[in-house]
């Protein structure tokens, strides 16, 4: 685990780890600053379909931010989803990014058009030139209602 004490030294682990994952609806840069809107601990994705209609397509978007403390060095971030069964849903190619001497975190920021074909808890886990760094878990479900 990185301490703050080395952060503030110029000093960051011998490892990369992540300094958060945060799921929302929206991330915003602008002038500098950065905006977290709709941030998520759950989705609970709520729709209505014709009746007869295929509900196949359960897909919503979905926005994760990532911060990742490493020492200097180049890096290629994946994401990997699984579902709640424990299969995998999807592997993502993220961002190759490059940390020079005195910068301490990556900010990464993944849009993704989410396929969730079950309700539960799906894990993602984050992998740093091909290792397991950290995963975070989102609980989500769908709510269809149906019309004639």
């Amino acid at each position: 685990m990185t301490k703050l004490s080395d952060l503030e030294s110029g000093e960051t682990s011998k490892y990369p780890s992540v300094q958060y994952i945060i799921f929302c609806t929206r991330f915003v840069e602008e002038h500098g600053h950065a905006s977290i809107i709709g941030m998520l601990d759950a989705v609970d994705v709520q729709g209505t379909v014709k009746r007869g209609t295929s509900t196949s397509g359960k897909i919503f978007p979905l926005t994760l931010v990532i911060g990742i403390v490493a020492p200097i060095g180049e890096y290629n971030a994946r994401l990997e989803i699984f579902r709640p069964s424990g299969g995998m849903a999807t592997s993502l190619d993220l961002e190759k990014f490059e940390l020079f001497d005195g910068e301490h975190l990556y900010r990464c920021v993944a849009e993704l058009q989410m396929e969730a074909p079950e309700n539960g808890v799906y894990t993602f886990e984050l992998i740093l030139n091909d290792k397991r760094i950290d995963k975070a878990i989102l609980p989500i479900t769908f709510t269809i209602s149906y019309t004639d």
